[in-house]
């Protein structure tokens, strides 16, 4: 559980003062909250969970390097269908509805992956390119206006329409919740710009009050494919089981410095995660895997690339913690019960094991030393915590925040 200062309540309770209200009425603007469904890709079997985070891992680290956005030339090493859940939004763009991945990792939104739900072609702008790791597309860039719900329309918004993409079977495209820094160097005719995100123009057409995203994933566990919700403008409280602690984020990315521990044994110092809801695993550097699999006495599946447990082992397993400074200067962590490091058995014939084996969601980054980037804090983290992304008084070019709370979930059974 995360130990919670008083500042922090205080901190929590101003950023949600307004928060809750669903639709606009007279007055100031209010946050709105809009589901999210799960996309579960189960048309294939043995899905390479590992090689895709180590995929993704690979571009934050070379647009740390850069400082720049996702590198264009560079072609994708994985596909989204390597990956078993993805959770998206439902758009509409030109009275079409659009199915676009939830994406904190990156910031462009576009759209027409399925080239049966195309719109028509463009008042081009500019060209688009842009690689994720786990895929690309090549489109046009122009204007829309893109609607987050029936009643909530963004004007103006710049958005890309894919010519070709790869790597992204079942959805239509994909909107950005990153900072506005990420989308440099996608546009191919002018390589030093940027693209306001949905987020920003949000906040700068006045319709919401913050330009905060708040993010609530259940665990994937579930028939049922709505498990969470964006919160636009704001936080929601009754998501939430105690206050939020907030950590300053790095750019370009939504990244936070954090150490590890799993039981009483540090496994990890203070090193930069990307919180990324893009990315299925928890990835940590190899040293730092290395020390986590002695403990846990984890052996590498070979179909699946994770590690498998014994029941025996399961019956040992400690708390895996990480831990930072938050911007009060308070000490606080978040935790991964035992049960919270579990695969969902109900997807382990999915990705090529046993209904009965018993798989660990952290896996090896693949870098041997802690680079820019030294870890990701993937969707397996996030639903277990309710998150929240900030960026300071509407300021694009500004670094934010990243803000967590415990909810239900978080020491729940569900595995």
């Amino acid at each position: 559980m995360a130990t919670l200062r008083l500042s922090s309540l205080v901190a929590f309770l101003a950023l949600c003062s307004t928060t809750l209200p669903t639709s606009f009425g007279s007055g100031p603007p209010a946050p709105f909250i809009v589901p999210v469904q799960r996309v579960v890709n189960s048309s294939t079997s043995g899905h390479n969970l590992v090689k895709a985070g180590q995929a993704r891992f690979e571009v934050f680290n070379r647009i740390q390097t850069r400082t720049k956005g996702f590198a264009a030339s560079a072609a994708p090493s994985t596909s989204l269908t390597d990956q078993i859940v993805t959770f998206t939004i439902n758009s509409v763009v030109d009275g079409k509805n659009f199915s676009l991945i939830v994406d904190t990792g990156s910031s462009n939104t576009w759209v027409g992956a399925n080239p049966a739900n195309r719109l028509t072609p463009p008042v081009s702008l500019d060209l688009l390119e842009v690689t994720y790791g786990s895929g690309a597309v090549l489109g046009q860039e122009t204007d829309k206006t893109v609607n987050v719900t029936p009643d909530v329309a963004v004007e103006s918004q710049s958005i890309g329409e894919a010519i070709t993409s790869v790597g992204f079977d079942g959805v239509d495209g994909i909107m950005g919740f990153g900072p506005v820094g990420l989308t440099e160097g996608t546009l191919l005719l002018d390589p030093i710009a940027t693209i306001p995100t949905v987020m920003d123009n949000l906040f700068s057409q006045g319709t919401i009050p913050s330009e905060t995203l708040g993010v609530f994933f259940a665990p994937t566990t579930e028939d049922n494919p709505i498990n969470g919700e964006l919160s636009f403008g704001g936080v929601d409280t009754s998501k939430a089981t105690g206050p939020m602690s907030f950590f300053q984020s790095t750019l370009p990315f939504w990244a936070i410095s954090q150490s590890a521990t799993f039981g009483d044994t540090t496994i990890m110092n203070l090193t930069t995660c990307v919180v990324d809801t893009g990315t299925t695993l928890v990835m940590l550097p190899d040293d730092t895997f290395t020390a986590y699999q002695d403990l846990t006495g984890g052996t590498l599946d070979a179909t699946t690339g994770l590690l498998s447990i014994s029941p025996a082992q399961l019956d040992s397993l400690q708390t895996l913690s990480f831990i930072g400074t938050d911007v009060n200067g308070e000490t606080q962590h978040f935790d991964l019960t035992p049960n919270a490091q579990l695969f969902p058995r109900a997807f382990n014939t999915e990705i090529g094991g046993s209904a009965d084996d018993i798989f660990l969601i952290v896996a090896s980054s693949g870098s041997t030393a802690v680079s820019e980037v030294g870890c990701i804090m993937g969707q397996t983290f996030l639903q277990r915590t309710y998150s929240a992304f900030v960026t300071p008084s509407g300021d694009p070019s500004g670094a934010g925040t990243v803000g967590f709370a415990t909810t239900p979930f978080t020491d729940a059974t569900t595995n």
